[in-house]
């Protein structure tokens, strides 16, 4: 436990002394600051009481837990401490803004996630952590353009009459250690006849010769009617990015008579530290 201060004036130092002002608090910065392992914290009615600075984060019951609030029982854990949380491994916590933790959105934390907060006079504010950020990519490939795909001002487009055409997508904003969350594949379709339309997540591996993997959970529900869409599919687990590895939407189509698709983009989540 921190105790505050002594100021000394020309006395002997007392073994009382040395071991409350200098041992005592020298343990306590240690803990606080300089620490070893982790402390685990496991979570009550998503709140958690801190005693330490570095603390590994469990669920109340189960794998996915809720953090709202953060307390204190401790005497010199106050204004300007900080404090690091990680998940533990294979669970998920989604540390909620609001209540005492003003971070502007909510903040996911699976295994080896790390989340910096910093104490003010009633609430932890945010320093550093991954957060969920989302990019915008309309670069397609086209593999065979004006007579399959065709590019455009709005986007790659395919006019009636053709099946099972496929344009690529490239995601090439990645840098090693993101984690893909999901992705929005944006449009519009003129259906008349009979049109489909699918995407999907795919990794391409360096190997000899090259490999391809559709990633689980990366294929969206195929499009059959007309309207303007805004697809969506969440990854069944996040994908990280890793060296030799490179990622594209794969997106096909098939056009009856009178159908057209235009794909202007897609909006891609990433979990970036």
């Amino acid at each position: 436990m921190w105790t505050a201060p002594k100021t000394f004036t020309p006395e002997i130092l007392t073994v009382s002394d040395m071991n409350t002002y200098l041992t005592a608090n020298t343990l306590f910065v240690r803990e606080c600051i300089a620490k070893g392992a982790a402390t685990a914290l496991q979570i009550s009615s998503n709140a958690i009481t801190i005693t330490k600075s570095y603390n590994v984060l469990e669920s109340e019951s189960g794998t996915e837990d809720d953090l709202d609030s953060i307390g204190t029982n401790r005497t010199g854990l106050g204004e300007g401490t900080v404090v690091i949380l990680r998940a533990k491994t294979d669970h998920t916590i989604t540390v909620k803004n609001g209540t005492n933790i003003p971070i502007g959105n909510d903040i996911v934390l699976t295994g080896g996630d790390h989340l910096a907060l910093v104490r003010g006079a009633a609430y932890w504010y945010l320093l550093d952590s991954p957060r969920d950020v989302t990019f915008t990519c309309n670069a397609f490939q086209y593999p065979a353009p004006g007579t399959d795909w065709t590019p455009a001002i709005s986007g790659a487009g395919l006019a009636a009459s053709l099946t099972s055409k496929k344009v690529w997508l490239p995601l090439n904003f990645l840098k090693v250690g993101d984690k893909i969350i999901s992705y929005t594949l944006n449009g519009d379709a003129v259906e008349t006849t009979g049109l489909t339309l699918d995407c999907k997540l795919v990794r391409v591996n360096l190997a000899d010769p090259i490999t391809t993997t559709d990633v689980a959970g990366g294929g969206i529900v195929q499009i059959t009617a007309d309207g303007d869409f805004s697809s969506e599919a969440t990854l069944t687990a996040a994908e990280t990015v890793a060296v030799n590895k490179t990622y594209l939407l794969e997106i096909e189509g098939t056009t009856d008579t009178s159908d057209s698709l235009t794909v202007i983009g897609a909006e891609v989540v990433i979990r970036r530290k």
